[in-house]
């Protein structure tokens, strides 16, 4: 604990985050469910898996997704905890939606949607690092996108290499972190229509998966180019320079001023 709340610290000093970074992490077993873990079950409700995201990172609360308690099916599909039934309904689903413009975009849409879903444990598990109660696969970042530009930019400072990410405006809350899993590479999102509608992301809100092996790297990162002063946040405001103003500025200022 002691270490991740350092890491916590130094990503809050170099940052300057609104909401909490979380760890993230598969669980195969519901007696794995961390002490003290809120789960829609404790609400006497479903809920959607952008909310128990949310209700970590602004609450600070370690929260729990089970198949079972979600009303979203679109995470519960790709974690490979539910199979569609029939690919044809599910291009029903996007043309109905107008999600896709015609049936070949929709079957296409369908194919990648549907393609390559093993079953991921059986929760979903995301929790504050600031009290971490769980050993992390990922961490989870939100932040406007000039903080995001500098997350890119720590990682790239020790990999040297582009993100590579996938933008489906939607899908955002579990898509990326299957994919940072896979590919163990940091992930770029940007939030999609149903988490802002639902979870409440802001408009301004960008987010951020890395591998928690990775972490320490980004930090390092993030801190080289820092100390350097090359890239800093809050982003610096270049000012030596004589600013031009209107002729009836510059007429007043050399004629009526003695």
């Amino acid at each position: 604990m002691p270490a991740w709340n350092e890491r916590v610290a130094k990503l809050e000093r170099l940052l300057k985050l609104e909401t909490q970074p979380l760890g993230v992490r598969i669980i195969e077993d519901e007696k794995e469910c961390p002490p003290k873990a809120k789960r829609p079950i404790d609400f006497g409700q479903k809920m959607a898996l952008c909310q128990l995201i949310t209700m970590a990172r602004r609450i600070g609360r370690t929260t729990v997704a089970f198949a079972e308690e979600m009303v979203c099916f679109f995470p519960v599909v790709a974690l490979g905890w539910r199979q569609v039934k029939s690919r044809e309904e599910m291009v029903r689903f996007f043309l109905d939606t107008k999600y896709c413009s015609d049936e070949t975009i929709a079957i296409r849409r369908t194919e990648d949607f549907l393609q390559n879903r093993p079953r991921l444990g059986t929760g979903l598990v995301f929790s504050p690092l600031s009290q971490l109660t769980i050993d992390p696969e990922a961490v989870l970042i939100y932040g406007n996108p000039a903080q995001l530009m500098r997350l890119i930019r720590g990682y790239v400072n020790f990999t040297g290499l582009p993100i590579q990410s996938y933008f489906l405006g939607g899908l955002s809350c579990a898509e990326a972190f299957i994919a940072c899993r896979q590919k163990h590479q940091a992930q770029v999102i940007v939030p999609g229509n149903g988490e802002r509608v639902f979870a409440m992301t802001q408009d301004h809100e960008m987010s951020f998966y890395v591998p928690a092996g990775q972490i320490d790297d980004l930090i390092t990162g993030l801190q080289n180019e820092h100390d350097v002063g090359t890239s800093r946040y809050p982003i610096p405001v270049y000012q030596l320079f004589t600013p031009q103003f209107p002729p009836k500025y510059v007429n007043f200022l050399e004629k009526s001023l003695s």
